[in-house]
């Protein structure tokens, strides 16, 4: 109780200081490990309703598992209520594929940018974006004339240029890694570090690979970040530069060639 009158003391001195009105009733309250009857007691202190878990946040599903198609579902059906709206118009194939790139292939980013895609839904993906391609908006005749594989290479290659959904799944979820390398601190790496320790900002250690068993599934994609033929490709392309040393490990960071010492002299 005394948690619930502190909540309600932050959010009428909220209201007080920035001459806004917090709206109660379109408010929800959600419990982690809480009994079913406080959380109905607590509702009724602050008057709003209960929520549930998974929910939705600035459009991403918190909490949701990226692994089940249902949590990709909403996606899938925004990019079919995208390709039904242009299905009474002719575009030609050069048209078709900037369309590809510039909306089929940007309406995802947002949740690519926070969830590593399933191979389940990569395929689905790749079905809708294959379709268009070679059918158009209308679900024409599809008379596929180049391997897929070969249109996502770059036109540079005599190729169509369409961009790799799951290479750009994996380039957005290595921007996670790559800001705990840098010096900046921001709230979200204070975080991590009081949940899962001062590794957080050495992933570069191969070494170092025993986490708890509490890590989140976001957490544990961002560890183990592969690519698409399982080769952790993040940590072979960067090497830490040594500075005052204070946060380079000598034995288990690549400081001094590909491999970190403890993998060249064992």
């Amino acid at each position: 109780m005394d948690n619930l009158w502190m909540l309600e003391a932050l959010l009428r001195g909220f209201e007080m200081t920035s001459s806004l009105k917090v709206n109660f009733y379109k408010s929800c309250l959600m419990g982690v490990n809480v009994q079913p009857e406080f959380m109905t007691l607590a509702c009724d202190f602050l008057n709003c309703s209960e929520g549930v878990v998974p929910f939705k946040y600035l459009g991403l599903p918190v909490e949701a598992n990226p692994l089940k198609l249902a949590t990709w579902e909403p996606l899938l059906e925004q990019l079919s209520r995208r390709l039904n709206s242009w299905g009474n118009k002719y575009v030609s194939l050069g048209g078709r594929i900037v369309l590809l790139n510039s909306v089929l292939n940007a309406i995802p980013i947002f949740y690519l940018s926070y969830l590593k895609m399933a191979a389940v839904v990569w395929r689905k993906v790749v079905k809708i974006q294959h379709d268009f391609l070679w059918g158009g908006g209308r679900g024409g005749r599809k008379l596929c004339w180049v391997k897929w594989s070969e249109v996502c290479q770059p036109k540079r290659n005599g190729c169509l240029g369409v961009r790799d959904i799951r290479l750009v799944n994996l380039s957005l979820l290595a921007k996670w890694r790559w800001r705990l390398l840098q010096s900046g601190e921001g709230l979200w790496q204070e975080v991590l570090i009081d949940k899962y320790g001062l590794r957080v900002s050495n992933l570069l250690s191969t070494q170092d690979g025993n986490w708890p068993w509490f890590m989140s599934r976001w957490w544990k994609d961002l560890v183990h970040l592969e690519g698409v033929e399982g080769v952790s490709w993040f940590n072979s392309e960067i090497v830490r530069n040594v500075g005052m040393g204070n946060a380079t490990k000598f034995w288990k960071d690549p400081w001094r060639g590909g491999n970190p010492f403890c993998v060249q002299y064992t």
